[in-house]
Order: structure tokens, then sequence, then C-alpha cells
């Protein structure tokens, strides 16, 4: 997992390879602008990555996704180091425990409630995915924490 995220702070618990080739299959279902995908470890999965071919601020971007155990998540959306955000759920004494990290920099300081109220990983990836697709489309930023979210 990455050291650069707020997980680092809290007991997420083991990561759950069925719910990441879950996560895999309902994206890549979903949304035909995945080019590509891959799991950091064929051995011991950890992470799922989703490379896309259109991206918010460059030309291509990549969702990195983790679902543990304990049913915690994280999505963090990467376009290179300038442009990062992060839909989270796990543990956290100053914010919901589902929360958002915001763009440009998704560090742990700039978590806010998240506007997926969601918990499955279905319904989870379905919103995500939406959410940049709709900031994609509309060139807004505000898209990815919407009042009325997909």
């Amino acid at each position: 997992m990455r050291g650069d995220t707020d997980w680092e702070w809290a007991d997420t618990g083991a990561p759950d390879q069925q719910l990441l080739a879950r996560a895999r299959t309902i994206a890549e279902t979903y949304e035909p602008l995945i080019v590509d995908s891959e799991f950091d470890s064929s051995l011991n999965p950890q992470e799922l990555h989703l490379f896309v071919s259109d991206g918010i601020v460059s030309e291509s971007g990549r969702f990195d996704i983790v679902w543990t155990e304990e049913l915690n998540y994280r999505y963090h959306y990467t376009e290179g180091p300038d442009f990062n955000y992060r839909y989270d759920l796990h543990p956290r004494l100053d914010v919901p425990d589902t929360h958002f990290h915001r763009p440009p920099a998704a560090s742990h300081e700039d978590a806010v409630a998240s506007c997926i109220e969601v918990e499955t990983v279905r319904l989870v990836t379905f919103a995500v995915l939406q959410l940049w697709r709709d900031t994609l489309e509309s060139g807004t930023l505000s898209f990815l924490q919407q009042p009325n979210p997909p």
C-alpha cells in the first residue's frame, strides 16, 4: 500500500482479493474508458490498478483501489504527482469514516465528508466511476463531490 496516504494512520484490515477482483469486473464492465487493469502482484494482490484513456487534467489517469476484509476501501485517482484525489472508508477521528481527499494533493490533512454514502463494492465502484466521468465530461472539479451522488 502507498505510504503517502492516511491509511497508515488506522488499522484498515488485510486486503480482500475477492473484493478486488469484483471491483475489477464491475469497473471493466461499466466504464468503456478503462483500457487496462492489473493487480500489483499476481501471487498476493494488495491493490488493483485501473488505467483510463482520458484524464481530468492530463491525457490519461489511473485508479488505485484497495478493499479490505474489514470492508474498508480506498479509491485513489492519480494523473501523476500534480493531480490526485481519493475516496476512503476507514476509521478517522477528525472526519467521518467515509471521506474524500480533495485534489490536487489528496493529502491526509484535506479530508472532508464524502458524498458517497453506499458501502458495497458494486455501488461504491459505480459511484466513483460516475463521479469521475461527470467531472471528465463537465471539466468541473466540483462534480467530484456532488450533493446528490450517483
